[in-house]
């Protein structure tokens, strides 16, 4: 009987390995909040940037200010537009004459856990279980970082793996909470803040980043002990969520929320590319899907985060530096000899680490059957809001299959990421699984879709838009409370300054800050306190006049009221007046 049992064992994953022979590797790069304006396949004027802002006049100037005031995480005297537009990403150029361009590709939400929840689910983050067990169906939610993964749903990493598939996690994850077998973060490290009651009012996220005091020595043996035991059991975690066979080079969630040491909350882009580069020379001979995703840019940040410890990680401090990348020196090198600032460096870095992992396909020999996305979780500019920061850059190259150098410019979604590459992948998708998104197969190979979408759903905390070809209707509901603490508000500016400091999230942000509301939208964003917000995007990409008092236009706001409600309409919850039918 054992013998048997091992026989069909054996001939199963014979057949699995059978069955799963020939079918295209997928490669996604998700880069952490990359602009149109960071890499230099857009036009920065035709598509919404900050530097494209600027230059045609829809931002306003503004002092510079420190890094820790202005809340983009800029380099001291630095600013949220490029100086010098050029940007030096040759392997993006390279990855876009090779594949398709997306013109119209919309994040469903612009903050990173729902962005990163819907693609690899392909359903709208209020769906997250979470989210639906913690929310009443006659209530709005609120889509910020809270639509955790939960490990009984389906995902790619499963799916992908059930037909033969090996998968990979490499880099930034953000979609678990805080809950780690072994951690007492209200605790701390040496029981720090439980010895100074100073753990009682922190969020989980910020327990977590404090979970080391101030004054811990990143170079003490004790403190890199535990933050290789932290490493671990945050890795087991992700692993055991998600599904994925490999986890590895985590970073799990962004830097000022993984528990280490001040000097080792880094970037380190030749750390994370080393990882996917050993994932592939490890499967090169069986189908292998790498979810590859930065932690960088991550904001508008600047070459100085290159200056900083090669040998800081997650899991603690290297001996020996990553292979697979040019020198950090090399990029400033290049940079320089463009005739760029600095400033552009980080662009270039980002590059690279694509480059790397180009060429390793190329070395393998798997580059021709292997499907590549690059893309954005979503804008900086526009962050935690329906605006154009749900706009983000997108390509896909897949040999043989897409046009090489083409452009697409039909709105598609990272929800419809999920249902294309089960249909890449020759997947059959459980008819039971709820799926938002659509199977962009066709559409990558040109073809004629007659049903493909007249709109798109975009949810962002407590707001909702619906996006056209040429139009854009927006809207924010959130509860009484938050109504409430806006108006308290208003009507008392913090500090004298002139800015309102409660968004339609409800987030308080102090005036100490230098800011208005959370990432400054008020002041990217003229009409952003107003309710309800229509815009003609063929004719202000940056979304400046709301035209919703006009009644020229009243039969498209209708019309995109009643493509909202239907939108709602298939959600778990209602928003406002729209789902209640």
């Amino acid at each position: 009987m054992k013998h048997s049992k091992l026989l069909l064992a054996f001939l199963s994953w014979v057949l699995l390995a059978l069955w799963a022979y020939g079918k295209p590797n997928i490669v996604i790069m998700y880069v952490d909040d990359l602009d149109f304006d960071q890499i230099s396949v857009y036009d920065h004027k035709e598509f919404p940037s900050y530097t494209g802002a600027m230059e045609t006049g829809n931002l306003k100037p503004l002092s510079p200010v420190t890094a820790s005031q202005n809340g983009r995480f800029l380099k001291v005297g630095e600013m949220s537009w490029y100086k010098d537009p050029r940007m030096l990403t040759p392997n993006v150029e390279k990855l876009a004459s090779k594949g398709v361009r997306l013109d119209r590709f919309y994040l469903t939400s612009s903050t990173c856990t729902p962005s990163r929840y819907s693609l690899l689910t392909g359903r709208y983050a209020s769906r997250a279980p979470i989210i639906v067990e913690e929310t009443p169906s006659n209530e709005a939610p609120i889509i910020a970082w809270n639509s955790f993964l939960d490990p009984d749903e389906s995902n790619l990493a499963k799916d992908l793996k059930a037909v033969g598939y090996q998968t990979a996690m490499i880099g930034k994850w953000h979609l678990s909470d805080y809950d780690t077998e072994g951690i007492d973060f209200s605790t701390g490290y040496n029981n720090h803040h439980a010895e100074a009651g100073t753990g009682g009012n922190l969020r989980p996220f910020q327990l977590a980043a404090s979970y080391f005091p101030p004054t811990a020595d990143y170079g003490d043996p004790g403190v890199q002990n535990e933050v290789a035991r932290v490493y671990e059991a945050m890795r087991q975690q992700v692993q055991k969520v998600s599904g994925f066979d490999v986890v590895d080079r985590l970073y799990f969630a962004n830097i000022g929320g993984i528990p280490l040491p001040e000097h080792m909350r880094v970037h380190n882009l030749e750390w994370l590319t080393e990882g996917a580069l050993d994932f592939i020379d490890n499967n090169k001979d069986q189908p292998f899907f790498l979810y590859f995703c930065l932690t960088a840019p991550h904001g508008q940040y600047f070459e100085d985060w290159m200056q900083k410890d090669w040998r800081a990680t997650p899991a603690g401090m290297l001996k020996k530096r990553p292979k697979g990348m040019p020198s950090r020196e090399s990029v400033r090198r290049r940079v320089l000899a463009e005739g760029l600032p600095l400033q552009n460096a980080m662009a270039t870095w980002i590059d690279d680490s694509l480059g790397a992992v180009l060429s390793k396909l190329e070395e393998t020999g798997v580059a021709d059957n292997t499907i590549i996305l690059f893309l954005s979780d979503h804008q900086s500019r526009g962050k935690l809001t329906v605006y154009e920061g749900n706009h983000a850059p997108g390509i896909i190259s897949w040999p043989g299959h897409v046009k090489p150098g083409s452009v697409e410019k039909r709105i598609v979604s990272n929800i419809d990421l999920y249902p294309t590459l089960m249909d890449v992948a020759g997947a059959r998708m459980d008819p039971e699984t709820v799926i938002d998104g659509k199977s962009l197969v066709p559409v990558l190979k040109g073809k004629k879709v007659g049903n493909w979408r007249d709109s798109l759903l975009l949810e962002t905390s407590y707001s909702r838009a619906v996006v056209t070809k040429n139009w854009k209707y927006m809207a924010h509901r959130p509860p009484v409370e938050v109504l409430e603490s806006m108006a308290a508000d208003f009507k008392s500016p913090q500090a004298a300054d002139g800015r309102r400091h409660v968004g339609w999230s409800g987030r308080t942000t102090g005036a100490p800050s230098g800011m208005g509301v959370r990432f400054n939208a008020d002041q990217d964003f003229p009409n952003y306190f107003d309710p309800d917000q229509l815009f003609n995007l063929e004719q202000d990409v940056f979304e400046q006049q709301n035209l919703i008092s006009d009644p020229e236009h009243k039969e498209v706001l209708d019309a995109l009221k009643k493509q909202l409600d239907a939108h709602i309409e298939q959600l778990p919850h209602v928003f406002g007046e729209f789902g209640k039918n």
